[in-house]
């Protein structure tokens, strides 16, 4: 008999968190693995859109120091534990790993580090005064909003901690809970936004997924949509590349443009990914585990096993 319709999958909810525990103190009838997870992560971004280039954070924002300060002072171990009680893992690569043109060893390198990211500050003229406040290059106190979705309490659980964190370096972060209806409204047309909080669907499992969001013209090109021309080096860096891999049919030339590709948006930070969510299914004790395979992109394989 084969088992197909029989196998429970869990989606990956918090309250499932000491599933396994219970399941082996409680309910010896089923076993819980552990599954690779979500292949992608929701991400923190900065608005660099020069509508607001009459604020002090359009000048912040739009300097990489900055964001990679940011991602720097990112605590992940810490939203792992207190947020996702250990079953969830940084997001430091840019292609998930079905991906043809994923390379493990392209990853992020501004991770959690308190004092690089008071160095990255300070190379742009931030530096905390004697009540330790963080001060730009014209006296500004270095303050921003950080925007969330009011359905969300994982992200205003992620938030207070980006807030705590940010604050042991002088920055102030004020959050701020609103509809997700509301929040898509300030990211696509009033852009009137600092920092928020969001995803995309979609893991990037084909190099050319994302032709509205990468590309600088694109409408969800969130940090700055609808570019005319490339506002930046990188980013006309990033549209060639990008057209370039669409077309290139010899795959190690690919390779090449694409690990480019990769390795500047992980230099850039436009966008700072967050935490990979893990998941778990079930099976039912009484199937044989022998020929139990699971596949990340397409779930479990079970066509092969059999009552004990």
């Amino acid at each position: 008999m084969k088992v197909k319709k029989i196998i429970i999958i869990f989606s990956f909810i918090v309250s499932f968190a000491l599933l396994t525990e219970s399941c082996k103190g409680y309910n010896t009838d089923y076993t819980v693995f552990n599954s690779e997870g979500a292949l992608s992560a929701n991400f923190w971004l900065f608005n660099q859109n020069p509508i607001n280039n009459h604020k002090a954070q359009y000048e912040w924002f739009t300097q990489k120091e900055f964001r990679q300060a940011m991602s720097c002072l990112l605590n992940r171990d810490r939203i792992n534990m207190q947020v996702y009680r250990g079953l969830a893992e940084p997001k430091l690569d840019f292609f998930a790993e079905p991906n043809p043109f994923y390379n493990k060893e392209i990853k992020l390198d501004y991770i959690y580090n308190f004092d690089r990211a008071l160095n990255l500050l300070a190379s742009i003229g931030m530096k905390r005064d004697r009540n330790g406040i963080m001060r730009d290059n014209k006296n500004n106190a270095v303050e921003f909003d950080l925007t969330i979705r009011t359905e969300s309490t994982i992200n205003q659980d992620i938030a207070s901690i980006i807030m705590d964190e940010l604050s042991k370096a002088g920055i102030k972060v004020n959050i701020r809970v609103l509809d997700f209806q509301k929040q898509v409204q300030q990211v696509f047309e009033t852009y009137d936004w600092d920092s928020m909080l969001i995803g995309l669907s979609g893991s990037n499992i084909f190099p050319t997924q994302g032709s509205n969001v990468w590309p600088s013209d694109g409408n969800y090109h969130m940090w700055y949509p609808n570019q005319k021309t490339p506002a930046t080096e990188w980013e006309a860096r990033v549209d060639y590349l990008y057209n370039e891999g669409k077309y290139t049919i010899d795959k190690d030339h690919a390779q090449i443009i694409w690990d480019e590709f990769q390795s500047i948006i992980l230099e850039q930070c436009p966008i700072i990914y967050l935490m990979r969510l893990r998941g778990f299914w079930a099976l039912n004790n009484r199937w044989d585990f022998t020929n139990v395979y699971y596949d990340n992109m397409k779930g479990a394989e079970t066509d092969y096993v059999y009552l004990k």
